[in-house]
């Protein structure tokens, strides 16, 4: 019964009058949901698997010992799924951070190098406590709250280990077989057993079907959805009270010691960059200012191009210094250049499929998917992304006639100058944006209105792409879960990417209109931020208070018992939606291209930029503590593919500001007058033959930005001296160990030999020795 399986549990308030976290075996640390297809059956023989391992479960919510229930009542309570509270043992915490070999500040005995960062240890384990000691600062001390009592794990390395625990438990048992064949015992198990044998029938021995995992098979199966880590309110809330301060920075320290390194990763970037933002947006600010006071325009003032230089050198600092902080931070965490095996353990997908082979390095028998396969399926998925941007393609198209972008008078002089008609021009739409049209162009309130849809239709093709993007990636059939994500991430970016700048692409490159891009760039700035606002906090909170509160009304109507509302809150916890980091980091990249890909455009939206960031990352905060249930714990070293994207938008910034500069704008006419002449329709042109010499000038300004770059990079090293410090010293200690213990070996192994030449040496003397 359920009773045989739950441990009591009271509730306590350790945790607020100490400042520290509970003992482990008081709280939940994990919830872990079944599906209402899962059995009560199944539920009580999965909760005595867990409870056999180590795992204790600690609350339950969905079901009862009540024998006397009838069915109604039964799918009345499991109409939601059962909630299962899961938690360990302080001692087997210690261990499991031992077998996954979890790096951790250690003290060590030699008084020059008193801390290292070493894997953990059980019988070192005291000289892993975090100390904090008189000298320590304010905000060192405020995180000794994210510890146990003990001062060995924080709040999210609980969630790390015990996530280790539960993922690492076989699904099938050593006695499922024997259960199955001698029929004693009567329980859902058999069916779990018969399922798991169906979908992986292609395993071969029982070796293969031991390496199948309990919480995985059960997902795949669909009798779990959830399991994700328990939130602790007054932890959550410090961190959401201190982030929201306008006054402070961040509390990257106690992020990553409740969230885990890589949710602590996004705010430090978000920190970071919101901080480096300043420079170019003082620039930008000085430049617009002293352009009004001359009376010029982006088009003609001789300022602009070096805004344009400057921020590209800034985003080439900007990223090296951001690897030197990753790197730094990285240490500090104990993640820093996390090996392939730490990949591997904390990687493996559970969706993988492939044909058994022989390993060739283990000699057992193991899963394998040709990489030549998969590579085709990449390329195929590639062809299938260029194929539905064909819509976002033409839809853009119709937008800009009816923005005015493309208008009756430029289809005149396109026809006049080209000798053919307008390729994008539709006469229909474009009439909308004319004097007196649905979207009249020159209305005060009108012009914005086909900006609100297309960032409505934008939004919709995005989520609509997103399932395309997905699948895909399923079906290339990725090993690693960094892979998997990393191939979403690529794909999705691209397309997101391409909705954002397909039409300031347009104005800039192919009609050349400077004036256009650049109000096309404020009005897509301030689309984004108020969009992102609206989607991602106001709408979702909304949202999530209406239908918790429907939630409450029910249950007040169904029992006003109060533990029935505190099992709803648990309730609610899980039912919250899951968050994904991706959503923040696009946008982010999304504004990072804004300013730097066309920074002679707009040199204004670093300035704005500086101020969205402010709210942007404490409104993520606020997501993640109000929208979303806590994330799952992933130990990472990096921003991963973002930063690789980051590095690609730096590059292509110096190619796109150095066409600005010559063929978009007038600016290049500031600095060579005499190779310009004015047009039948009143507008600057390169006179003839001029064209390849702005081409060649562009070029060798383009390469010259490239070079000079990589010298930046060169001068400046990734990895900062004290992380490579840091490693020098644990590699010396090392050392000194091993000479150390080899000059004992060898003096044991000379008095031993000396003994041996004597006729008859004495028991005694062999016993000394």
């Amino acid at each position: 019964s359920v009773s045989q399986i739950i441990m009591d549990h009271n509730d306590n308030e350790t945790d607020k009058i100490s400042g520290t976290l509970p003992p482990v075996e008081t709280t939940p640390i994990l919830y872990l949901r079944f599906t209402p297809k899962a059995t009560k059956d199944l539920i009580l023989d999965i909760a005595a698997r867990l409870n056999k391992v180590g795992i204790i479960i600690i609350t339950t919510e969905g079901i009862t010992d009540d024998n006397d229930d009838d069915d109604a009542n039964l799918n009345n309570q499991q109409q939601n799924g059962v909630v299962l509270g899961l938690t360990t043992t302080q001692t087997l915490l210690e261990n499991e951070a031992q077998i996954i070999q979890l790096v951790k500040p250690c003290r060590t005995n030699d008084m020059n190098i008193p801390r290292i960062m070493e894997h953990f240890s059980v019988a070192a384990r005291d000289n892993f406590i975090h100390v904090v000691d008189g000298r320590s600062s304010i905000d060192t001390k405020n995180n000794e709250r994210f510890y146990d009592s003990l001062g060995l794990f924080t709040a999210a390395e609980r969630v790390l280990l015990l996530q280790s625990m539960v993922n690492s438990i076989p699904a099938l048992d050593a006695t499922d077989s024997t259960t199955e064949s001698s029929g004693e015992k009567k329980c859902a198990m058999p069916t779990l057993f018969h399922s798991i044998l169906e979908k992986y029938s292609k395993c071969a021995s029982g070796e293969d079907k031991s390496k199948l995992m309990l919480v995985s098979s059960l997902k795949s199966l669909g009798y779990v959805d959830v399991v994700c880590p328990v939130h602790i309110p007054h932890l959550r809330e410090y961190i959401l009270r201190n982030t929201i301060n306008f006054m402070s920075p961040p509390p990257i320290q106690a992020i990553r010691n409740y969230y885990g390194e890589h949710v602590a990763f996004y705010f430090a970037w978000m920190d970071f960059s919101s901080r480096w933002i300043r420079f170019p947006g003082i620039i930008g600010l000085i430049v617009y200012c002293v352009r009004n006071y001359r009376g010029h325009t982006v088009d003609n003032c001789d300022l602009t191009p070096f805004v344009g230089i400057v921020t590209f050198f800034w985003a080439t600092i900007f990223n090296r210094f951001w690897e030197r902080e990753e790197a730094s931070l990285a240490y500090q965490w104990g993640s820093y250049a996390v090996t392939n095996r730490d990949a591997l353990h904390y990687g493996k997908r559970a969706n993988f499929t492939g044909e058994m082979r022989e390993s060739p390095v283990t000699g057992r028998i193991e899963m394998y998917y040709s990489p030549t396969k998969r590579k085709l399926k990449c390329a195929v998925s590639v062809l299938v992304s260029m194929l539905i941007v064909v819509y976002p393609c033409i839809l853009m198209i119709l937008f800009m006639n009816m923005q005015g972008y493309i208008s009756a008078d430029d289809a005149k002089r396109w026809e006049m100058d080209q000798g053919y008609s307008h390729p994008l021009y539709f006469p229909f739409f474009a009439k909308l944006a004319e004097p007196g049209g649905v979207f009249d162009a020159s209305s005060s309130w009108r012009c914005f209105l086909p900006v609100i849809l297309r960032a409505i239709l934008v939004n919709f093709m995005n989520q609509m792409y997103r399932k395309v993007a997905v699948a895909l990636t399923e079906w290339e059939n990725h090993e690693l879960v960094k892979n998997h994500e990393d191939s979403l991430v690529l794909k999705r970016f691209a397309f997101e990417a391409f909705d954002a700048y397909v039409v300031l692409f347009y104005l800039a490159f192919y009609e050349r209109n400077i004036h256009l891009l650049r109000l096309e760039l404020v009005g897509a700035l301030s689309a984004d931020t108020f969009r992102r606002m609206l989607t991602e906090s106001v709408i979702p909170y909304a949202l999530q208070k209406l239908s918790v509160g429907k939630d409450n009304l029910s249950t007040k109507k169904k029992d006003d018992d109060d533990d029935i509302s505190a099992e709803q809150n648990h309730s609610s916890e899980v039912e919250l939606d899951e968050y994904e980091p991706f959503d923040d980091y696009i946008e982010m990249l999304i504004n990072f291209g804004y300013i730097t890909l066309f920074a002679s455009a707009f040199p204004l939206a670093s300035f704005v930029t500086v101020f969205a960031n402010v709210v942007e990352y404490r409104s993520d905060c606020w997501k993640l503590s109000r929208v979303f249930r806590r994330p799952t714990v992933v130990k990472t070293d990096s921003i991963g593919m973002w930063k690789h994207l980051l590095h690609m938008l730096v590059s292509l910034s110096a190619l796109t500001n150095c066409l600005i500069f010559a063929f978009t704008s007038s600016q290049l006419q500031q600095f060579i007058p005499e190779n310009y002449v004015t047009d039948q329709f009143g507008r600057p042109a390169l006179r003839t033959g001029a064209a390849e010499e702005a081409m060649l000038l562009m070029l060798g300004m383009e390469h010259s930005l490239i070079v000079l770059a990589g010298l930046v990079k060169s001068v400046v090293p990734k990895v900062p001296q004290h992380v490579k410090n840091g490693l020098s010293k644990r590699d010396y200690l090392y050392q000194a160990l091993l000479a150390k213990g080899r000059l004992q070996t060898m003096e044991v192994v000379a008095k031993v030999q000396s003994l041996q030449k004597t006729e008859k040496p004495s028991i005694r003397s062999m016993k000394t020795i």
